[in-house]
């Protein structure tokens, strides 16, 4: 195992706190140490409170072979350029795979539940995203009727891209 500290200044408040990084078999894992462990707790009290869940609206499916997973990352890219820029309060689309299972999912993260209303009842997806969905509904088991479509909240638990 190493260890390497550092010093880090507090984006919330004047507390510093020490990063230790230890290393076990490949898995970084990062304890933080508070030097002042009254005012964490003020500053953590203030970055919840002002945090909202995030919202997303979810597709997945099972996908008949390769071939039609690479022409679905193709319509998806296409998708992403001609028709999401249209869609007010997107602020990102992840595609997760499993090649393995051959499974499929898209997850648009929307800046708000207003916006992501707004996206359900609006134009672009009855008159251009639904459309271009159609022409994709052989690459999946069981057409477009076998996707599975919700809408999902998250938080975010845990960051440690801030250290990077």
């Amino acid at each position: 195992a190493q260890a390497i500290l550092a010093q880090v200044d507090h984006p919330c408040s004047s507390v510093a706190f020490r990063i230790v990084a230890m290393s076990f078999g490949g898995r970084l894992r990062s304890v933080q140490q508070a030097l002042g462990s009254v005012l964490q707790t003020q500053c953590r009290m203030q970055v919840t409170a002002a945090a909202s869940p995030m919202k997303f609206r979810s597709m997945s499916g099972k996908v008949r072979d390769a071939d039609a997973m690479e022409a679905l990352d193709k319509g998806l890219r296409d998708a992403a350029d001609k028709i999401w820029p249209k869609v007010p309060g997107v602020m990102r689309i992840d595609r997760t795979k499993c090649m393995q299972r051959m499974e499929y999912e898209v997850t648009i993260q929307f800046e708000s539940g207003d916006a992501l209303k707004a996206f359900l009842n609006g134009d672009v997806m009855k008159k251009e995203l639904h459309p271009h969905m159609k022409g994709f509904s052989h690459c999946f088991e069981g057409g477009l009727s076998g996707l599975k479509w919700q809408n999902r909240e998250a938080e975010k638990i845990l960051d440690n891209t801030a250290f990077l």
